[in-house]
């Protein structure tokens, strides 16, 4: 190590060099400087060469934005996998088995509406409100047009007593229930619905139990 340090190329830590153009926009999302990133990709470097992975090449994807899924240049077919397994112990009870896949998920791939809405069912059957509250917020975001993240969240505000919201996130799933909607969704839509309307004609005073 000390008979390159005076070569730049041949010090240059393995990952950090070729993140160094983007760590900046890597160290303000995990809160550290330049010279940090820069031994951080060192260790990433060393800790991912032990696995078989090109260190080098992974950090710079990562430091040049992208998740971890792409850095790790992951197939799709092995997240579609992932997703599989998650709906199977879900529809078998094992909620907390769902919910790590999904999350693992997530984190491979943060840009799909469908694993954060599975996120989000996992988290609302634990009883996680708030978390799956986000989780169906991300989903709507990362798919506008989808009308599933708002059937979740129109349940979630009635659960909380939280008409108004129930009622606005209601209307933002009829707007975006088209013929490729699973007849389940305007179903229950239309279900959630009648609860919100006995509990207008009762002056709020009739709502599911928490």
């Amino acid at each position: 190590m000390d008979a390159a340090a005076g070569d730049s190329s041949a010090s240059a830590p393995a990952g950090a060099s070729a993140g160094s153009h983007s760590s900046g926009a890597l160290g303000r999302a995990i809160g550290l400087d330049d010279a940090e990133v820069a031994q951080l990709g060192l260790l990433f470097g060393e800790l991912a060469g032990s696995l078989g992975l090109d260190g080098a090449a992974v950090f710079g994807r990562l430091a040049a934005g992208q998740g971890i899924g792409q850095a790790l240049a992951m197939p799709a077919h092995v997240c579609e996998l992932i997703y599989a397994r998650a709906h199977r112990w879900f529809a078998v009870g094992r909620i907390d088995r769902a919910e790590q896949l999904f999350r693992a998920l997530c984190l491979l791939d943060d840009e799909t509406a469908d694993y954060q809405a599975g996120l989000g069912v996992c988290l609302r059957a634990g009883g996680h409100l708030a978390q799956a509250e986000g989780a169906f917020l991300s989903a709507a975001r990362l798919r506008p047009a989808w009308a599933v993240p708002y059937l979740h969240l129109a349940e979630l505000a009635i659960h909380q007593h939280q008409r108004e919201r129930a009622a606005s996130f209601l209307a933002a799933c009829d707007s975006r229930a088209g013929d490729d909607v699973s007849p389940a969704i305007p179903e229950e839509a239309a279900r959630l619905r009648a609860a919100l309307d006995m509990a207008a004609h009762a002056g709020g005073s009739i709502w599911p139990r928490r």
